[in-house]
């Protein structure tokens, strides 16, 4: 199992036991941050992409993996204390909260939607979700503008009576006379 935890390192779900909230701090390692987690179900709109399909509940949780390097989403099965389901954040990633409670993305393989179990904790996941969304979107920013070549206007203008030749085709033809 991972190493003890400090409260103040990972979160914990108001609808959850004490000794379930333990065993979702003691399934992530001390380079594993839950950021935020809370009881919700997940759906895909798979195969039919215009129908929602319940594919699991359990404990959703952000999980910024210092190893990785990233964040993910993860589902956590509590009764057999495994991680279900997981999809990493990428730079552009969308997240939307069509309601207070239901939130949308763009999975892996397909829409997912998470139906949360209680307003105030969807709230503060999607308060999570914002803050890496955000900071990914100044990451790719910042990398868009240093790949970027400067404006044409600060480049030196070519100096004057400069005049750029075209070869000759003829050039290589000695005259016929």
């Amino acid at each position: 199992m991972a190493a003890n935890r400090n409260s103040t390192t990972y979160a914990r779900s108001e609808l959850l036991s004490a000794e379930e909230n333990n065993i979702i701090r003691e399934m992530y390692t001390t380079k594993q941050e839950v950021l935020a987690c809370s009881v919700a179900q997940l759906f895909q709109a798979a195969p039919n992409p215009r129908v929602w399909t319940k594919k699991n509940t359990g404990v959703i949780c952000v999980i910024k993996d210092h190893n990785q390097r990233s964040y993910f989403i993860h589902l956590v099965n509590i009764d057999t204390h495994s991680v279900i389901h997981a999809e990493e954040f990428y730079l552009e990633m969308e997240y939307k909260t069509p309601f207070p409670y239901f939130h949308t993305f763009a999975g892996e393989k397909c829409m997912v939607g998470l139906n949360f179990c209680h307003d105030g904790e969807a709230q503060l996941f999607l308060d999570a979700v914002n803050g890496i969304v955000i900071r990914n979107r100044k990451r790719k920013e910042k990398k868009d503008a240093q790949n970027r070549p400067p404006p044409m206007a600060s480049m030196p203008p070519p100096a004057p009576n400069n005049s750029i030749t075209q070869p000759d085709g003829d050039a290589g033809k000695k005259d016929k006379k």
